[in-house]
């Protein structure tokens, strides 16, 4: 009985996401192609994410961007929980806690652009003012603080080249 549970419970699930959530998921993004596919529960800012065609933006994936883009090329597929940060908080004004700084500089927000044919691996985090180059990789649980050069592969902590 669990089992039959288990399989009307995920065929619901997977309908309600495939016939509601993703095309409204769609409709909230700044542009996207041909073929784009998003998993359950992404979730930030989608109205500054610009995809191609053939984009697979994994499960739980999140898009933290107030002020700059998202730039996703063709062919690019994002494994479960990204993360893409286009911003920070500025900390340069004295006397007055960060949280209570509303005001951003141009240098606090920078887009972000995956040039396209790109695999970015479950648990990356990805921060402002990175490109990650044509054909490039990104590993498992990388964080991503300066952009990655076209076929590459990237990996650690500290985001070093790897290999390419």
């Amino acid at each position: 009985m669990n089992k039959l549970v288990w399989t009307v419970s995920h065929v619901v699930s997977k309908s309600v996401h495939k016939l509601i959530e993703e095309p409204i998921k769609k409709c909230m993004l700044g542009k996207h192609g041909r073929n784009v596919h998003i998993g359950h529960n992404v979730t930030g800012n989608l109205e500054n994410i610009y995809c191609g065609d053939n984009v697979s933006l994994g499960g739980e994936n999140l898009f933290l961007s107030s002020n700059a883009k998202v730039h996703i090329g063709d062919n690019v597929m994002f494994g479960p929980r990204v993360t893409v940060i286009t911003g920070d908080h500025r900390i340069d004004v004295p006397g007055k806690p960060m949280i209570a700084v509303t005001e951003k500089l141009p240098e606090n927000d920078q887009d972000v652009v995956f040039e396209g044919d790109n695999w970015i691996g479950a648990n990356v985090t990805i921060l402002k003012g990175v490109t990650i180059g044509e054909g490039a990789v990104v590993a498992a649980g990388a964080v991503v603080t300066r952009s990655i050069d076209k076929y590459s592969i990237w990996g650690g902590d500290s985001s070093k080249k790897i290999a390419g």
